[in-house]
């Protein structure tokens, strides 16, 4: 009996001793030596939308700047909340963040509630600001439709078969496209969801709907080709990149005005020294002009330099922003 319980006392000190040094998920690694191996930015749709392509540039130059390897971890599907998702429930190491968007935070919380089963407020670490798009009302090159006026006149003859593509249900795409019918005279087409931004501009180069709300920096590219149309653009003033692209409000759609930002973001709980070292390198970034030009001729225009509290709130203040959008639109989103 007594060499059995200097046994268990033995085995028990071992297990408390075991406990005592195994570090939690987040602390497994010192600050200080962050990062030590390869970091990923997680996008929520398929390449060639707009958070692929920010992810992209500014993962070339995080690679240089933190002299560790950053790949771009794509996993499309329920307007990036399966993206999200995943980086809730990741380790809050710093290894694993997410370039997020107005879909899988503003508007699918709310809009689609089953497949965003994560708080865009409380299950995140808001990083730092990146840039923002603004959508882009566009047809397909081998539709008659020359101007607004004449798809609006379109869709209200052709009602009952008249549709429009987006990059994924209760996605930015849904949402621009259901303001402007909202906003052009309540009117309707049917939603065709791709996986996607650039899914949707494949299928709208080969007419396979009537029209698309694009993230401008998704379309850009077509736009160029001739692949696609752009009618008028839901921004507050006039974009360089398509500079005679007259503004939403101009044809008499007030309060129309729409971009798809993009956000560094990571799972809750990340030790404050990484979330700083993560925010200083994305600042150092979006200031440097060759990365601005790049991001500029892609369609995103990058944001002044924010701190993580800065990022905090201004994710914050869009999220309330998309709820007043949403509760005009009704259940628009969910048909």
């Amino acid at each position: 009996m007594t060499r059995f319980l200097g046994r268990a006392a033995s085995a028990l000190a071992l297990l408390v001793a075991a406990t005592m040094v195994t570090p939690t998920p987040a602390l497994a690694q010192s600050p200080d030596k962050y990062p030590d191996k390869p970091i990923t930015i997680t996008v929520g749709f398929a390449p060639g939308g707009t958070s692929d392509v920010a992810a992209r540039i500014l993962a070339e130059r995080l690679s240089q700047s933190l002299k560790t390897t950053v790949l771009v971890d794509n996993k499309p599907g329920a307007a990036g909340s399966i993206a999200a998702t995943a980086t809730a429930r990741a380790t809050p190491d710093g290894y694993k963040i997410m370039l997020s968007d107005p879909g899988a935070f503003a508007i699918n919380p709310i809009a689609m509630p089953q497949n965003a089963r994560y708080d865009p407020l409380t299950d995140f670490t808001p990083i730092a600001l990146v840039g923002q798009s603004p959508l882009v009302l566009v047809v397909p090159s081998n539709r008659p439709f020359t101007t607004a006026k004449a798809l609006n006149d379109h869709l209200k003859a052709n009602a009952s078969t008249a549709n429009y593509a987006s990059s994924g249900s209760a996605g930015i795409s849904q949402f621009g496209a259901e303001v402007y019918l909202k906003r052009a005279g309540d009117l309707s087409a049917l939603h065709v969801p791709y996986r996607g931004g650039a899914p949707m501009m494949e299928a709208l180069a080969k007419g396979e709907t009537d029209f698309g709300v694009a993230v401008l920096a998704s379309a850009m590219t077509m736009i160029e080709a001739g692949q696609v149309r752009p009618l008028a653009l839901a921004a507050p003033s006039a974009t360089p990149a398509v500079a005679k692209v007259p503004l939403l409000e101009q044809l008499g759609l007030p309060g129309a005005t729409m971009t798809s930002w993009v956000i560094m973001i990571g799972p809750r709980g990340m030790p404050p020294e990484i979330v700083d070292r993560l925010n200083k390198a994305i600042n150092d970034a979006i200031a440097d002009p060759v990365v601005q030009e790049r991001l500029l001729k892609a369609g995103i225009e990058t944001y002044k330099p924010a701190t993580p509290a800065e990022t905090g709130s201004y994710l914050k203040q869009e999220v309330e922003r998309y709820k007043a959008y949403q509760s005009e639109l009704g259940d628009r989103l969910t048909k």
